[in-house]
């Protein structure tokens, strides 16, 4: 073959090359990939002896991966394992091109190959039954294969990484605790980042130090027992400051001087406010720019997690206080309804058996005594049960709701409700209940014959704060477009003084001869559970008007 001759079919076999990469660019898994780099070389560059060796996933040796039948026929059976200390390793470890004199453990001369590296995956081998040594031209293509397959391979490596770590996810922010959130990330960044030393270090309570509170069984190799971290470490300014660290050559001083001397590379990157995540690497250069990215990703992820587990510990921290609450105000209950009631039960009946021995004007004041405890007590049970969570809720109908409460009430008052008071999603007990303190309260300080009207809150003035001959036009039910949502309840009584318009709710404040000063501390305590508020204004009439906010 002529020179021109050979340089036109170098060409024609680098345009079959570029044509063959759509092939390697489209393979899904290693596998794949290495079986279509095989036939390549072969199809298209003629070495009908080719093999791919990668690194394999348990120690450092190069795997056989694929190569054709005519490769196998020279082995008992499949190629072998390259390990360090061998030269076709040495190409892997040292990224340079190897002619050999012979492949397939140079078993006749007449086999004449190349070993090309595939950068940071393993190694291409390329050889022919018979033929002088590979040309230049020969050696390139071959290398160009190589590069090909690296790039593929690294597009694999990181669409396989990115799917663990989508699977992952879930696991990560399902964590119960940070310990937790810990070990999950440790273990992730283990098989699936291929991040063999890791730790996840989190500040301790004093703020003082970052703690290990997951490392993996190869960082613990290494440093033997791991220390926590002082103020004076690297990890720790990574902490505070915020910023990743990558550091292809450094020795990462966090155990002994022996384990320090065998880290070459390291990445520490922060956990937020919770701590740093730290790999490190006997090899320098060890993490790539697609490790660095996907870390930093997968950092995020972590911290994200520990968040989560971090309010899921302070909401479990609030419910056990609430359900040691729930259980005093139990308690409570028991006491006032079985130790205050079965008394006062007993001197009811008593007095009644006195008022049939005597006539004495003391008799009727007691029996005031008797019903004002009683009511008390009551007001006491209803308040402690208002401190819980409402029940199940649904749409009620604020309408019919407050006639059948107002149904309850003695006195020779009268109810108006506006048509377009609607509804409200709530306990309807609870919300009887509400409007049942409202009521009695009207009753208490208006008297008997009240007049109580019930409208819906949607109005566009500032109740609380309206002046004279404001809001004139639509009354107690003034409407506008950025009013809250809700409903009133609202009295001819004497009303309110704005002064006292807070301490009307407080806990035993009442004005009325016979209050108790518990209703509208309960009807507070009902609208909080709903996640309503409830405030004070003045009515049109001069009363007291109650507005019960449901939207704002």
């Amino acid at each position: 073959m002529t020179a021109n001759e050979a340089a036109a079919d170098a060409d024609d076999r680098l345009r079959s090359l570029y044509a063959a990469t759509r092939d390697l660019m489209s393979a899904t898994s290693r596998p794949a990939l290495c079986r279509t780099v095989v036939d390549v070389s072969e199809r298209v560059l003629g070495y009908t002896l080719t093999g791919v060796h990668l690194r394999g996933d348990d120690g450092p040796g190069l795997v056989p991966m694929a190569y054709p039948e005519s490769v196998r026929e020279r082995f008992d059976d499949d190629p072998p394992t390259y390990v360090p200390g061998d030269e076709v390793y040495g190409v892997y470890e040292r990224d340079d091109p190897l002619r050999l004199g012979a492949v397939s453990e140079r078993r006749s001369a007449s086999h004449r190959g190349i070993v090309v590296p595939i950068p940071d995956h393993g190694v291409l081998i390329a050889g022919r039954e018979r033929g002088g040594d590979a040309d230049t031209a020969c050696l390139e293509l071959v290398e160009l294969l190589g590069q090909h397959a690296a790039v593929a391979l690294d597009a694999i490596e990181r669409e396989s990484r990115l799917n663990g770590l989508h699977e992952t996810t879930r696991e990560l922010m399902e964590a119960r605790d940070s310990a937790a959130v810990a070990a999950s990330a440790t273990n992730t960044a283990h098989e699936v980042l291929d991040l063999r030393s890791n730790a996840v270090y989190l500040a301790s309570g004093d703020g003082r130090r970052l703690v290990p509170v997951s490392v993996t069984g190869e960082a613990r190799a290494l440093f033997g027992e791991v220390p926590a971290l002082s103020t004076d470490s690297l990890p720790w300014r990574v902490f505070e400051s915020g910023e990743m660290v990558h550091r292809e050559d450094a020795r990462l001083s966090i155990g002994d001087a022996a384990a320090e001397s065998t880290i070459r590379s390291t990445l520490i990157v922060p956990l937020g406010d919770h701590g740093v995540f730290l790999a490190g690497s006997e090899c320098p250069g060890r993490f790539d720019e697609s490790d660095v990215a996907l870390t930093r990703l997968f950092a995020d992820t972590v911290e994200a997690a520990l968040d989560r587990a971090e309010r899921e510990a302070l909401l479990r921290r609030r419910e056990g206080d609430l359900a040691r609450q729930n259980e005093r105000l139990d308690e409570f209950a028991s006491v006032v309804s079985h130790d205050l009631r079965n008394p006062l039960n007993v001197a009811q009946g008593r007095l009644e058996l006195l008022g049939d021995d005597c006539d004495s004007p003391h008799i009727d004041r007691m029996e005031t005594a008797h019903e004002r405890m009683d009511a008390l007590i009551g007001d006491l049970l209803a308040l402690a049960r208002t401190g819980r969570s409402v029940g199940d809720t649904e749409p009620v109908s604020v309408e019919r709701t407050v006639k059948e409460v107002w149904r309850t009430v003695d006195g020779t008052g009268s109810l108006s409700v506006a048509d377009d008071v609607g509804y409200v999603e709530a306990d309807a007990s609870r919300l009887q209940e509400l409007l049942e303190n409202l009521f009695r309260n009207a009753v208490d300080h208006a008297g008997d014959g009240v007049d109580v009207a019930v409208g819906a809150l949607d109005g566009g003035c500032d109740t609380a704060g309206r002046g004279a001959g404001e809001c004139e036009a639509g009354g107690d039910g003034a409407a506008g477009p950025d009013a809250p949502s809700g409903f009133y309840v609202a009295d001819d009584g004497p009303g309110i003084p704005p002064e006292r318009h807070e301490a009307v709710f407080e806990r035993g404040h009442t004005t009325a001869d016979d209050g108790t000063g518990f209703g509208l501390a309960i009807v507070e305590e009902i609208a909080g559970a709903h996640g309503w508020s409830v405030r004070v204004a003045e009515a049109d009439a001069g009363g007291a008007r109650f507005e019960v906010v449901v939207d704002e």
